[in-house]
């Protein structure tokens, strides 16, 4: 019954959010097509947090997927002070746009974002190229991929990801990571959070990599979290570069309160970072 519920509301909610971009897509619809070179239909996508996510769709098939940003989420001028968020920032509609844009054309020519394909002159929509697959959370769970495997894959990814686009992700999860049935190429998805203004590039490079981990906490087995050790071991050695590891935690705790509240991780961790300011959660 819960989940009947659940998917009932996903249900409603996706109604609701087409109908309240209706307006805007129509307004919208003669420039993507001229940038799809011909007539598309729109469908609700998955996901997309607060804003408005179609899947762009020609004769063809998915082509696309389009984000309009919701005005009324995080208007534009909020105060910078209002949108803090932890280590993270909430970003005005046209900023989530803007962020997303710059971040997938210097990741996409190497294979690490989907292709951007058009946005707005008002900033405020834009278009990337459809990317096949599934959510590597999806692959995980359907048993083709252990999670702490998934998690070592999607954090070399994310090396790369920091080496090319010369930003962090700051919402690093399994979920947003799209793979084919081969699982690889890892793509990365959903950039609409930026790093709190106050972090170093290292903070945030590091927040990507304990984010990934207190995301998939809430899916792990108790094999997988007996294994935390030595796969944490092995994350934080050998894939996660040096002067990251060295980065202070404590402005990033806020948002790691699984991982810190379970004494394995934490002590765990301690070994390996630099966690001697950061607060232990209840």
């Amino acid at each position: 019954m819960i989940r009947f519920i659940k998917r009932l509301h996903k249900k409603w909610k996706r109604a609701r959010r087409l109908r309240d971009a209706w307006p805007r897509l129509a307004e919208l619809r003669p420039s993507i097509e001229t940038a799809c070179g011909g007539p598309v239909r729109f469908l609700p996508g998955d996901g997309g947090g607060h804003d408005y996510i179609f899947y762009v769709q020609n004769a063809g098939g998915r082509i696309a997927v389009l984000r309009i940003a919701n005005p009324a989420y995080i208007p534009e001028g909020t105060p910078t002070e209002a949108r803090f968020n932890g280590p993270r920032l909430r970003l005005t509609p046209r900023e989530r746009v803007l962020r997303e844009w710059r971040i997938c054309r210097a990741g996409a020519p190497h294979g690490l974002t989907p292709k951007p394909l058009w946005i707005s002159p008002q900033g405020d929509a834009a278009l990337n190229a459809y990317v096949s697959g599934s959510r590597l959370s999806d692959w995980v769970r359907q048993g083709r991929l252990p999670l702490w495997d998934a998690i070592d894959l999607t954090a070399r990814r994310a090396n790369a990801f920091h080496a090319a686009v010369g930003e962090a992700h700051m919402d690093l999860t399994l979920m947003n990571i799209f793979a084919d049935a081969s699982l690889a190429p890892l793509t990365l998805i959903d950039f609409e959070l930026g790093p709190h203004p106050a972090l170093s590039l290292a903070e945030a490079r590091l927040f990507d990599f304990l984010n990934l981990v207190e995301m998939a906490y809430k899916f792990m087995s108790p094999a997988d979290k007996a294994a935390a050790p030595e796969r944490l071991g092995r994350l934080f050695s050998d894939i996660v570069p040096g002067e990251v590891r060295q980065a202070p935690v404590a402005r990033l705790a806020a948002k790691l309160p699984r991982i810190l509240a379970d004494p394995v991780f934490r002590d765990s961790l301690a070994h390996l970072l630099n966690m001697e300011s950061a607060p232990c959660r209840p």
